[in-house]
């Protein structure tokens, strides 16, 4: 199994979370209260700890990439038993007019678990300004 290629999944996923392919997922998180996302990265579901479940084109863009470098490297999916990327979103480290801007602060725990070794990094203190869509 290419163990050192799952270290490297766990130090990238959370810096890909941040920063690639967002998507419309700043707005659909502007609405919501602060708390913690959960992403299955073996099927792209995502939960709130509050919302509950909720769609989010990012969470669907990180497990097909994690399942094709799965996939690439000749990893047996058998051999994990758990894939997930944990998020804390915090908008009120800075206050702002919420309707207009938001800043995200986001701590992210990448998490993949196989029978031998569990594999995981951390991301802090990730912050990302968002202009909020006018709405007329």
């Amino acid at each position: 199994m290419g163990l050192k290629r799952i270290n490297h999944y766990v130090e990238v996923l959370p810096r890909m979370f941040v920063g690639w392919r967002m998507g419309e997922d700043l707005e659909t998180l502007s609405e919501l209260p602060n708390g913690v996302l959960s992403i299955n990265l073996f099927d792209g579901t995502v939960s709130h700890s509050i919302v509950g479940e909720l769609e989010l084109y990012i969470s669907n863009e990180l497990s097909a990439w994690f399942g094709n470098e799965v996939k690439k490297e000749n990893i047996d999916l058998s051999t994990l038993l758990k894939a997930c990327l944990t998020v804390e979103v915090d908008t009120d480290k800075v206050k702002t007019n919420k309707k207009r801007v938001v800043m995200f602060n986001f701590d992210c725990i990448a998490h993949v678990a196989t029978v031998n070794k569990v594999y995981e990094s951390r991301f802090s203190e990730v912050i990302r300004w968002y202009t909020r869509l006018q709405t007329v």
